[in-house]
């Protein structure tokens, strides 16, 4: 399947390829996000997922290709000009010691003040809706360290929305957390691409919460993109099959909307 976009695209990976010594980890990767796009990139470890987010957040640079950016490669942004775009959320990030909530959503503003430019009333009452957004006011005295895995996800979130980026990139923000606290975050993402027009790319292991929560589905394999556009047509048996290389039933639920997907024994 063609890697397509289905609206104008806001960011392209042209062609990149990437390589750990002497082991590729993505292979002539193309893909196309559209602007407002809720996209998920799912496929089994080492298929290169995170690398290639990575790449699309300049913090790794390709062998080959290119990534571009409102029709500016990437690599010609001024490091700030590019944080003013595009924010990415990695795994696990590292917090400071002894940061608050609040300060935490603070940094986000960086990219837009200087010592030349402090932070004033427009930036402070941005950290409040952030803060606000991510249900966090009655955290943001506490500092980030002493927070639930839950919580602590929700202030990260907080401080990328404070940078108001247009392209937000999140590497498996979910994977470490219970079920609740999963269904917490990808239903604040979902919230924040609808109500803000962000465009979200995450990476996920979950099969089913991609289908529940988000509108495109980028499936990798073998360091390359295998397929990519709308949900509904890329979330096939068929893909999954090949993706993951173990049989795959797609369902509907009765009242349900979004697919519910089973892999093992293709009779069950």
């Amino acid at each position: 399947m063609a890697n397509a976009s289905h609206g104008n695209p806001i960011l392209e990976v042209r062609g990149v390829e990437a390589a750990y010594d002497a082991d590729p980890v993505l292979r002539g990767a193309s893909l196309q996000v559209a602007a407002g796009d809720f996209m998920a990139l799912c496929g089994p470890n080492g298929s290169g997922k995170s690398t290639l987010l990575r790449i699309m957040a300049r913090l790794m640079k390709p062998s080959a290709g290119e990534v571009v950016l409102h029709e500016q490669g990437i690599d010609t942004l001024a490091r700030r000009a590019l944080a003013r775009k595009l924010a990415i959320m990695p795994q696990s990030p590292r917090t400071p010691p002894s940061v608050t909530v609040r300060e935490l959503v603070a940094y986000g503003r960086s990219p837009h003040t200087s010592w030349l430019h402090p932070a004033g009333a427009e930036d402070r009452a941005i950290i409040d809706r952030a803060v606000d957004t991510c249900d966090l006011h009655a955290l943001a005295p506490r500092e980030v360290q002493s927070l639930s895995g839950g919580e602590r996800q929700r202030a990260w979130l907080a401080m990328a929305i404070a940078q108001q980026p247009g392209v937000l990139l999140l590497d498996e923000p979910v994977s470490a957390l219970d079920v609740a606290h999963q269904l917490s975050v990808m239903a604040l993402l979902e919230r924040i691409n609808r109500e803000r027009g962000t465009t979200i790319v995450i990476v996920l292991h979950d099969i089913n919460l991609a289908a529940r929560y988000c509108r495109s589905l980028a499936l990798m394999r073998d360091a390359r993109i295998h397929a990519a556009g709308p949900m509904g047509a890329v979330l096939t048996e068929a893909h999954l099959e090949t993706v993951f290389g173990v049989p795959a039933r797609v369902r509907r639920l009765h009242g349900v909307t979004y697919p519910l997907c089973t892999f093992g024994d293709s009779r069950a």
